[in-house]
């Protein structure tokens, strides 16, 4: 297998290669973001349009900014076509509790269809995000009847679409006046990325959403009011917009991984380098496993990876000898740091104590050289498995039951497996995949380097493996810009009866607040739901306490009579007999 990563013919990093050059016509762009945690699927695409001469204003909900971070947006602000900025808008909005409540419990409906049966993990996180009466809905026979599902789903989308314009937001895109609203979803059940969409069609600007990462249109939520232009990776994305989703055709925009375009260029350091740098030995070789932001399992994979498969690996003398570098993701670091891992010889976990993702040069340069100097990785699933392939190694995995929810539990594990070939060895069992480890250290497997080669050429690149994905990015957004917004048919007469209904919810909301449960967010309805179930429990008690205090009280007055009587008739005996 080539060891070196995939040739570009231009650098996507420096931006004035990304179109041609400055634009002729600079654009006012917003561009939202959930947090500053998706700079790294996006900081290539913000730097190019900086540089490409755009203003743009980076909105972000999240106020949670990590070092990297920080001093990604110290570096940018120095530009004066770059602003960032923090956005409440949406969460000052008085619709905001029932906009959620209809989200979360349509996207409960979505996942209950046919299309995810078997894919568990998927229905069980929208489940715990939905309001609980239509939880224990789908867990009745209600939701069994696929027309009664149907039904239910069209009326909670219909209800949302319904929604009035959030008005703080409308505010402040007026005040911003951009040429083009860019959005990043952040697509989890319940989440509101369609109110920035259908707030921007109210006020006539074009709207273009990029989808940031690989799983986000199979696992995640249902993409309600799709922009006037959805950018996707390949074309396996783009079939799930109009399956899964209902985009027409037309909408889609094809431009590959942007989030990828650094890796296939990326110069290493030299080995001798690198390895004492994480306390590796570099003169021998070593497997890198790769951590992920997986559901929860029967046990977690710093435990997985502690007391399972390294004993595994280590049974054969072959791939004892090989050191072990373990990536933690940065979103599970904790787990991680809580094993013991001095027990195992020539086991390194790196970085440590840092919950980052790469951003920076320094933290990317680190990611890039543990992946390259390393002779093959190994996970259970994760975007690693993607950029490993890239970097130009053989990738493994064994089909874990600890995992199965993170696994064949999910859509998009099947892409690795599936697509151009399959890029990931996958193992039943140990045996094999210590097998599959080997023949890759030995150079058996003929066929690892066509099917790397064709799975980038359809999932990571489909326009070309040496034309980068930044450059489809701008030229779209770029594109709609000057286009303007499509133009949609209107709601029609249906939209009165539905705000007729929203404005008595909201009636309700307003006047009960959290004790209307349904409309009452997830932290408050578990409150008062635990009030409630002891409200009986408690009144028996008191009202027992109260029968007994009123018992001895009564015996307690009788007692204290006898004693005054015997008292009295004793000092009226002695008296008599004075």
């Amino acid at each position: 297998m080539s060891s070196d990563p995939i040739e570009l013919v231009r650098n996507p990093r420096v931006a004035d290669n990304a179109v041609g050059g400055t634009a002729p016509d600079p654009l006012r762009i917003v561009f939202v973001l959930y947090s500053l945690g998706f700079l790294r699927f996006f900081d290539p695409v913000v730097r190019a349009l900086v540089e490409r001469g755009h203003e743009v204003h980076l909105l972000c909900e999240r106020d949670y900014e990590r070092p990297s971070e920080q001093r990604w947006l110290a570096a940018m602000r120095a530009s004066p076509l770059f602003s960032y900025e923090l956005t409440h808008a949406l969460a000052g909005d008085r619709w905001a509790p029932i906009g959620r409540f209809l989200r979360s419990a349509a996207d409960l409906a979505y996942f209950s269809s046919p299309a995810f049966r078997g894919k568990r993990s998927l229905v069980q996180r929208a489940g715990r995000r939905a309001p609980t009466l239509f939880r224990r809905l789908t867990e009745g026979p209600f939701l069994r009847s696929e027309r009664l599902r149907i039904l239910l789903w069209r009326t909670l989308t219909g209800l949302e679409r319904a929604l009035p314009v959030a008005q703080p937001l409308e505010l402040e895109l007026r005040r911003k006046s951009p040429d083009v609203l860019v959005v990043s979803p952040f697509l989890m059940p319940g989440m509101r990325h369609s109110e920035y969409v259908r707030t921007a069609r109210h006020l006539g600007i074009p709207s273009c959403m990029c989808i940031a990462s690989w799983d986000n249109l199979s696992n995640k939520a249902h993409l309600r009011d799709p922009a006037d232009r959805l950018v996707v990776w390949n074309g396996v994305q783009r079939r799930e917009a109009m399956e899964l989703h209902g985009v027409p055709e037309e909408r889609i925009a094809i431009t590959g991984a942007q989030s990828f375009d650094i890796w296939f260029d990326w110069t290493p350091r030299a080995r001798e380098e690198f390895c004492p740098h994480v306390g590796l030995d570099p003169e021998r070789g070593y497997l890198m496993y790769v951590g992920g932001s997986l559901y929860r399992g029967k046990m977690t994979e710093a435990a997985y990876v502690h007391d399972v498969w390294i004993p595994e690996i280590r049974r054969d003398p072959r791939l004892a000898d090989l050191g072990l570098l373990l990536r933690p993701h940065p979103y599970r670091m904790t787990q991680w740091a809580e094993q013991d891992w001095s027990s195992w010889r020539d086991v390194v976990l790196w970085p440590r104590n840092q919950d980052e993702m790469p951003v920076d040069e320094e933290a990317r340069a680190d990611y890039f050289d543990s992946i390259f100097h390393s002779e093959a990785v190994v996970g259970i699933n994760t975007s690693a498995m993607i950029e490993s392939a890239i970097v130009g190694r053989a990738v493994h995995t064994i089909l874990a039951p600890e995992f199965e929810g993170s696994q064949t539990g999910t859509f998009h594990f099947d892409y690795l497996r599936e697509v151009g070939g399959g890029v990931l060895a996958t193992a039943h069992t140990y045996a094999e995949h210590r097998d599959q480890l080997l023949a890759t250290l030995a150079g058996n497997d003929a066929e690892a380097e066509t099917r790397r080669r064709r799975f980038l050429e359809e999932f990571v690149r489909p326009l070309g493996l040496e034309r980068p994905a930044v450059p489809a990015v701008i030229e779209t957004i770029e594109t709609i810009a000057r286009h303007g917004p499509i133009a949609t048919e209107p709601q029609g007469l249906g939209l009165f009866p539905m705000r007729a209904l929203l404005y008595g919810a909201l009636g309700l909301t307003t006047v009960l607040g959290p004790v209307v449960t349904p409309f009452a967010n997830a932290k408050r309805r578990r409150r008062l739901l635990e009030r409630l179930r002891r409200l009986p429990r408690g009144a028996f008690r008191r009202g027992r306490r109260l029968a007994y205090s009123g018992r001895s009280s009564r015996h307690s007055s009788i007692r204290r009579a006898h004693r005054l009587a015997r008292l009295a008739v004793r000092i009226g005996n002695r008296g008599w007999q004075r």
